[in-house]
Protein backbone atom coordinates (compact mmCIF):
# COMPACT_ATOMS: atom_id res chain seq x y z
CA UNK A 1 0.00 0.00 0.00
CA UNK A 2 1.39 3.75 -1.12
CA UNK A 3 2.52 5.77 1.96
CA UNK A 4 0.12 7.97 3.07
CA UNK A 5 0.40 11.94 2.53
CA UNK A 6 1.31 13.68 5.47
CA UNK A 7 -0.01 17.28 4.72
CA UNK A 8 0.72 18.75 8.16
CA UNK A 9 4.40 17.53 7.28
CA UNK A 10 4.68 19.82 4.17
CA UNK A 11 3.50 22.92 6.16
CA UNK A 12 7.04 22.77 7.46
CA UNK A 13 5.94 24.24 10.59
CA UNK A 14 8.65 25.03 13.47
CA UNK A 15 9.18 22.33 16.00
CA UNK A 16 6.32 21.77 18.49
CA UNK A 17 3.84 23.52 16.19
CA UNK A 18 0.59 21.50 15.18
CA UNK A 19 -2.22 21.89 12.96
CA UNK A 20 -4.51 22.15 15.84
CA UNK A 21 -7.18 25.18 15.02
CA UNK A 22 -10.05 26.52 17.29
CA UNK A 23 -13.39 26.23 16.33
CA UNK A 24 -13.46 29.80 15.28
CA UNK A 25 -10.67 29.28 12.84
CA UNK A 26 -12.58 25.69 11.33
CA UNK A 27 -15.81 27.65 10.38
CA UNK A 28 -14.28 31.04 9.44
CA UNK A 29 -10.98 30.14 8.17
CA UNK A 30 -11.72 27.07 6.61
CA UNK A 31 -15.51 26.14 6.20
CA UNK A 32 -16.37 30.24 4.69
CA UNK A 33 -13.88 29.70 2.24
CA UNK A 34 -14.71 25.93 1.33
CA UNK A 35 -18.67 27.19 0.87
CA UNK A 36 -17.53 30.07 -1.14
CA UNK A 37 -15.04 27.89 -3.57
CA UNK A 38 -11.87 29.88 -2.80
CA UNK A 39 -8.68 28.48 -1.56
CA UNK A 40 -8.19 27.40 2.12
CA UNK A 41 -5.60 29.03 3.93
CA UNK A 42 -3.51 25.57 3.76
CA UNK A 43 -4.96 22.35 1.95
CA UNK A 44 -5.02 20.35 4.40
CA UNK A 45 -8.69 19.08 4.66
CA UNK A 46 -9.09 16.17 3.11
CA UNK A 47 -12.61 15.99 0.74
CA UNK A 48 -14.43 12.77 1.82
CA UNK A 49 -18.49 11.44 2.38
CA UNK A 50 -17.88 10.53 5.86
CA UNK A 51 -21.32 9.12 5.64
CA UNK A 52 -20.50 6.28 3.01
CA UNK A 53 -17.78 4.99 5.60
CA UNK A 54 -17.17 3.63 8.80
CA UNK A 55 -15.62 5.97 11.86
CA UNK A 56 -12.58 3.59 11.50
CA UNK A 57 -12.14 3.74 8.05
CA UNK A 58 -11.78 7.40 7.51
CA UNK A 59 -8.19 7.64 9.26
CA UNK A 60 -6.65 6.21 6.00
CA UNK A 61 -8.12 8.88 3.43
CA UNK A 62 -7.34 11.49 5.82
CA UNK A 63 -4.72 13.61 4.83
CA UNK A 64 -2.76 13.83 8.28
CA UNK A 65 -3.40 12.95 11.55
CA UNK A 66 -2.86 10.71 14.08
CA UNK A 67 -5.40 11.49 17.14
CA UNK A 68 -8.00 13.64 15.27
CA UNK A 69 -8.59 13.71 11.29
CA UNK A 70 -10.54 16.61 9.87
CA UNK A 71 -12.88 16.33 6.40
CA UNK A 72 -14.92 18.32 4.43
CA UNK A 73 -18.40 16.43 3.51
CA UNK A 74 -21.61 17.23 1.58
CA UNK A 75 -24.84 16.12 3.67
CA UNK A 76 -28.20 14.57 2.62
CA UNK A 77 -31.74 14.92 3.52
CA UNK A 78 -33.10 12.46 5.42
CA UNK A 79 -36.48 13.12 3.63
CA UNK A 80 -37.02 14.63 -0.05
CA UNK A 81 -38.60 17.32 1.35
CA UNK A 82 -37.19 17.65 4.91
CA UNK A 83 -34.56 19.99 6.03
CA UNK A 84 -33.69 17.05 9.04
CA UNK A 85 -30.08 15.62 7.31
CA UNK A 86 -29.40 11.88 7.20
CA UNK A 87 -26.86 10.10 9.87
CA UNK A 88 -27.05 6.44 8.56
CA UNK A 89 -23.20 5.71 7.77
CA UNK A 90 -21.31 2.70 6.50
CA UNK A 91 -22.80 0.00 8.95
CA UNK A 92 -24.60 2.05 11.63
CA UNK A 93 -25.29 5.77 12.17
CA UNK A 94 -24.41 8.85 13.80
CA UNK A 95 -26.44 10.23 16.42
CA UNK A 96 -26.64 14.09 18.00
CA UNK A 97 -25.52 14.37 21.26
CA UNK A 98 -25.85 17.54 23.98
CA UNK A 99 -26.82 20.90 22.10
CA UNK A 100 -25.80 22.75 19.29
CA UNK A 101 -23.16 25.42 20.38
CA UNK A 102 -22.26 29.04 18.37
CA UNK A 103 -18.85 29.80 17.03
CA UNK A 104 -18.89 33.12 16.83
CA UNK A 105 -15.95 35.73 15.19
CA UNK A 106 -15.87 39.34 15.75
CA UNK A 107 -18.94 39.36 17.84
CA UNK A 108 -21.21 37.90 15.36
CA UNK A 109 -22.34 33.78 14.57
CA UNK A 110 -20.90 32.33 11.96
CA UNK A 111 -21.45 28.56 12.81
CA UNK A 112 -23.13 25.79 14.29
CA UNK A 113 -21.11 23.03 16.49
CA UNK A 114 -22.79 19.91 16.76
CA UNK A 115 -21.45 16.81 18.77
CA UNK A 116 -22.33 13.42 17.68
CA UNK A 117 -21.46 9.70 18.39
CA UNK A 118 -21.17 7.07 15.89
CA UNK A 119 -23.44 3.43 16.76
CA UNK A 120 -22.84 0.07 14.95
CA UNK A 121 -25.67 -1.41 14.00
CA UNK A 122 -29.31 -1.23 13.50
CA UNK A 123 -31.41 0.97 15.49
CA UNK A 124 -32.59 -0.45 18.75
CA UNK A 125 -29.70 -3.37 18.66
CA UNK A 126 -26.60 -0.44 17.26
CA UNK A 127 -23.76 -0.87 20.15
CA UNK A 128 -22.36 2.26 21.36
CA UNK A 129 -18.57 3.06 20.37
CA UNK A 130 -15.97 5.10 21.21
CA UNK A 131 -15.98 7.81 17.79
CA UNK A 132 -16.79 11.14 17.97
CA UNK A 133 -17.48 13.46 15.90
CA UNK A 134 -17.81 17.51 16.03
CA UNK A 135 -19.96 18.88 12.75
CA UNK A 136 -19.14 22.25 11.79
CA UNK A 137 -21.71 23.89 9.26
CA UNK A 138 -22.65 27.47 8.57
CA UNK A 139 -25.04 29.69 10.31
CA UNK A 140 -28.22 30.09 8.50
CA UNK A 141 -27.34 26.84 6.23
CA UNK A 142 -30.83 25.12 6.75
CA UNK A 143 -32.79 28.29 5.57
CA UNK A 144 -30.39 28.55 2.60
CA UNK A 145 -30.79 25.06 2.12
CA UNK A 146 -34.59 25.25 2.65
CA UNK A 147 -34.98 28.15 -0.58
CA UNK A 148 -32.77 25.28 -2.75
CA UNK A 149 -35.13 22.41 -2.22
CA UNK A 150 -35.76 20.42 -5.41
CA UNK A 151 -37.40 17.47 -5.13
CA UNK A 152 -35.22 15.59 -7.44
CA UNK A 153 -32.35 15.83 -5.03
CA UNK A 154 -31.44 14.93 -1.72
CA UNK A 155 -28.45 17.33 -0.86
CA UNK A 156 -28.83 19.31 2.18
CA UNK A 157 -25.35 20.80 2.48
CA UNK A 158 -22.70 20.80 -0.12
CA UNK A 159 -20.01 21.29 2.55
CA UNK A 160 -19.73 20.99 6.59
CA UNK A 161 -16.46 20.55 7.96
CA UNK A 162 -15.83 17.54 10.63
CA UNK A 163 -13.39 16.89 13.33
CA UNK A 164 -13.24 13.01 14.00
CA UNK A 165 -11.51 11.14 16.95
CA UNK A 166 -11.90 8.04 18.62
CA UNK A 167 -12.28 9.10 22.51
CA UNK A 168 -10.08 6.17 23.98
CA UNK A 169 -7.43 6.66 21.40
CA UNK A 170 -8.33 3.28 19.98
CA UNK A 171 -7.45 3.23 16.62
CA UNK A 172 -4.11 4.56 17.35
CA UNK A 173 -3.37 1.29 19.74
CA UNK A 174 -4.31 -0.54 17.25
CA UNK A 175 -2.14 0.75 13.86
CA UNK A 176 0.89 0.50 16.91
CA UNK A 177 -0.58 -2.87 17.59
CA UNK A 178 -0.54 -4.19 14.35
CA UNK A 179 2.98 -2.63 13.40
CA UNK A 180 4.28 -4.64 16.06
CA UNK A 181 2.63 -7.97 14.90
CA UNK A 182 3.89 -7.02 11.25
CA UNK A 183 7.72 -6.67 12.86
CA UNK A 184 7.25 -10.07 14.82
CA UNK A 185 6.42 -11.92 11.88
CA UNK A 186 8.66 -10.07 9.23
CA UNK A 187 11.47 -11.71 12.08
CA UNK A 188 9.99 -14.77 12.88
CA UNK A 189 10.10 -15.73 8.77
CA UNK A 190 13.97 -14.17 8.97
CA UNK A 191 14.51 -16.29 11.71
CA UNK A 192 13.20 -19.43 10.19
CA UNK A 193 14.81 -19.20 6.76
CA UNK A 194 18.15 -19.08 8.61
CA UNK A 195 17.28 -22.27 10.78
CA UNK A 196 16.48 -23.88 6.95
CA UNK A 197 20.15 -23.39 5.99
CA UNK A 198 23.31 -25.73 6.22
CA UNK A 199 26.37 -23.61 6.65
CA UNK A 200 28.90 -24.18 4.76
CA UNK A 201 31.74 -25.54 7.16
CA UNK A 202 28.93 -28.57 7.87
CA UNK A 203 28.76 -29.34 4.41
CA UNK A 204 32.19 -29.03 3.19
CA UNK A 205 34.28 -30.27 6.69
CA UNK A 206 33.00 -33.58 6.99
CA UNK A 207 35.60 -35.82 6.77
CA UNK A 208 34.74 -39.44 5.32
CA UNK A 209 35.08 -42.30 7.64
CA UNK A 210 38.45 -43.88 7.70
CA UNK A 211 38.61 -47.49 6.37
CA UNK A 212 40.01 -48.80 9.94
CA UNK A 213 36.67 -47.66 11.39
CA UNK A 214 34.43 -49.13 9.08
CA UNK A 215 32.68 -52.47 10.17
CA UNK A 216 34.20 -55.87 9.64
CA UNK A 217 31.91 -56.54 6.93
CA UNK A 218 32.76 -54.06 5.24
CA UNK A 219 36.62 -54.38 5.21
CA UNK A 220 36.38 -57.45 3.65
CA UNK A 221 38.05 -57.79 -0.35
CA UNK A 222 36.88 -60.02 -2.59
CA UNK A 223 36.50 -60.02 -6.12
CA UNK A 224 33.29 -58.67 -6.55
CA UNK A 225 34.23 -55.80 -4.44
CA UNK A 226 37.08 -55.09 -6.42
CA UNK A 227 37.54 -53.13 -9.79
CA UNK A 228 38.15 -54.89 -12.86
CA UNK A 229 41.99 -53.88 -13.46
CA UNK A 230 42.36 -55.38 -10.09
CA UNK A 231 40.39 -58.62 -10.67
CA UNK A 232 42.53 -59.59 -13.49
CA UNK A 233 45.51 -58.71 -11.82
CA UNK A 234 44.75 -61.25 -8.80
CA UNK A 235 43.26 -64.03 -11.46
CA UNK A 236 47.35 -63.57 -13.14
CA UNK A 237 48.75 -64.18 -9.88
CA UNK A 238 47.10 -67.19 -8.72
CA UNK A 239 47.35 -68.52 -12.08
CA UNK A 240 51.12 -68.71 -12.37
CA UNK A 241 51.94 -72.11 -10.37
CA UNK A 242 50.44 -73.93 -13.09
CA UNK A 243 53.55 -72.85 -15.44
CA UNK A 244 55.56 -74.67 -13.51
CA UNK A 245 53.88 -78.30 -12.91
CA UNK A 246 54.79 -81.03 -15.61
CA UNK A 247 53.17 -84.24 -16.74
CA UNK A 248 55.17 -86.35 -14.29
CA UNK A 249 53.83 -83.93 -11.50
CA UNK A 250 50.22 -84.17 -12.40
CA UNK A 251 50.47 -88.41 -12.26
CA UNK A 252 52.54 -88.96 -9.37
CA UNK A 253 50.95 -89.78 -5.69
CA UNK A 254 49.26 -87.10 -4.25
CA UNK A 255 49.62 -84.85 -8.08
CA UNK A 256 45.74 -84.51 -7.22
CA UNK A 257 46.34 -82.21 -4.40
CA UNK A 258 46.92 -78.68 -4.65
CA UNK A 259 50.22 -76.48 -3.39
CA UNK A 260 48.12 -75.77 0.02
CA UNK A 261 45.18 -76.22 1.39
CA UNK A 262 41.64 -76.12 0.01
CA UNK A 263 40.50 -74.03 2.45
CA UNK A 264 43.30 -71.94 2.19
CA UNK A 265 43.49 -71.51 -2.16
CA UNK A 266 39.72 -71.10 -2.01
CA UNK A 267 40.44 -67.54 -0.22
CA UNK A 268 42.89 -66.57 -2.76
CA UNK A 269 41.51 -68.12 -5.87
CA UNK A 270 38.67 -65.73 -7.66
CA UNK A 271 36.01 -68.04 -9.34
CA UNK A 272 37.23 -67.26 -12.74
CA UNK A 273 40.55 -68.95 -11.60
CA UNK A 274 39.37 -71.57 -10.35
CA UNK A 275 37.13 -72.69 -13.37
CA UNK A 276 40.28 -72.25 -15.22
CA UNK A 277 42.69 -74.31 -13.42
CA UNK A 278 40.25 -77.09 -13.43
CA UNK A 279 39.89 -76.72 -17.70
CA UNK A 280 43.57 -77.25 -17.39
CA UNK A 281 43.68 -80.69 -15.09
CA UNK A 282 40.43 -82.35 -16.47
CA UNK A 283 41.99 -83.89 -19.38
CA UNK A 284 44.98 -85.47 -17.33
CA UNK A 285 42.47 -87.04 -15.13
CA UNK A 286 40.79 -89.70 -17.70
Amino acid sequence: MARRRDAEAELSLPPGFRFHPTDEELVGDYLCARAAGRAPPAHVIAEVDLYRHDPWELPERALFGVREWYFFTPRDRKYPNGSRPSRAAGGGYWKATGADKPVARAGRTVGVKKSLVFYHGRPGAAVKTDWIMHEYRLAGAEGRAAKKRDGASLRLDDWVLCRLYDKKNQWEKMQQQLQEAAVKAAASRSVSWGEMQTPESDVDNDAFPELDSLPPTLQTTNAAMLPKEEVQELELDTDEWLMGISLDDLQGPGSLMLPWDDSYAASFLSPVATMKMEQDISPFLF
